[in-house]
């Protein structure tokens, strides 16, 4: 298949467009809706799958050019090899999505019973997860690797409608994600090792601070790690504002990093309700460490 006979291009998308007939998606469709609360039948389901399905086909282009002879080798190699790299693809999302969406966009298995429970439980495998997503574009993106370009996927998806997802790819693997329309999150760009040491140094430290807070118990304990917690927190926030070029959206230090974060703030909500004494005692520990810091 010559790929300069199916697309044409448009300046408006700075892009080759087209269409593309790819198998692999036979089990996706949107078969539900659902939030925190509600698990129901999709308003408006997707059409069954019995073969290939037709997606919209994105060829990057910002000067016109025609598609590269790399963005051409990725095209072949997708349309050679579509079910594994579906599959890599789909099985990359339903772990993000699992991790990122289900506590937040669908209801907890024990709210439910009966039909319901049982859908449930099948959403938290990969064919039930296909049922929450819908494949509709593939864009071939300008930047390669080793002669072939990497390809992201996007999704419509029921947990969440506004965003969706995309999956970025390179061959049979799938690399990182993203809303759908933001290329899969872009290619992984090349860490130095002095940089890699700096990201590790930085998760190290707030892991260290998330072990003090949650030792953090009565009035005694907080008075006790008041003092190391406020170093830890000096030298979190230092390296917060020497890394946060770092920590790009999605990358995956920045997945690493962020339930971290979020488990520190539940343990300070956690000291606030339980012990109201210990993290008014810390709080003022700590600004008064914060102000002589910055005094000197």
């Amino acid at each position: 298949m010559n790929i300069i006979d199916e697309v044409n291009y448009d300046p408006e998308y700075e892009a080759w467009l087209g269409k593309v007939d790819l198998s692999g998606f036979e089990s996706c469709g949107i078969m539900w809706d659902c939030d925190a609360d509600y698990l129901s039948e999709a308003s408006e389901k997707s059409e069954p799958n019995n073969g290939s399905v037709t997606l919209q086909l994105q060829i990057e282009s910002v000067d016109g050019k025609p598609p590269t002879k790399e963005q051409e080798a990725a095209f072949e190699y997708l349309c050679a090899n579509a079910n594994p790299i579906v599959k890599a693809a789909l099985k990359y999302a339903f772990q993000q999505c699992k991790s990122a969406y289900y506590s937040e966009s669908l209801p907890e298995l024990s709210s439910l019973d009966g039909e319901k429970r049982a859908i449930r439980k099948r959403l938290n495998t990969l064919d039930g997860f296909c049922e929450l997503v819908e494949p509709n574009t593939v864009t071939i993106l300008a930047e390669h690797k080793n002669k072939v370009s990497y390809i992201a996927f996007d999704f419509r998806t029921s947990l969440d409608y506004e965003h969706g997802i995309s999956i970025l790819t390179h061959r049979r693997k799938a690399l990182n994600w993203a809303g759908a329309g933001e290329r899969g999150g872009g290619p992984p760009e090349t860490v130095s090792q002095e940089d890699q040491e700096l990201i590790k140094k930085c998760i190290d430290c707030e892991e260290h601070y998330l072990e003090l807070v949650t030792k953090v118990i009565d009035l005694e304990s907080a008075e006790r790690l008041a003092a190391d917690i406020a170093n830890v927190e000096y030298e979190s926030k230092a390296l917060i504002n020497q890394t946060f070029l770092l920590f790009t959206p999605n990358s995956p230090q920045a997945q690493k990093r962020s339930p971290i974060l979020g488990q520190r703030f539940s343990e300070f909500q956690r000291i606030w309700k339980d012990c109201p004494q210990a993290a008014q005692h810390l709080n003022l520990y700590l600004s008064e460490c914060t102000a002589w810091k910055n005094s000197r």
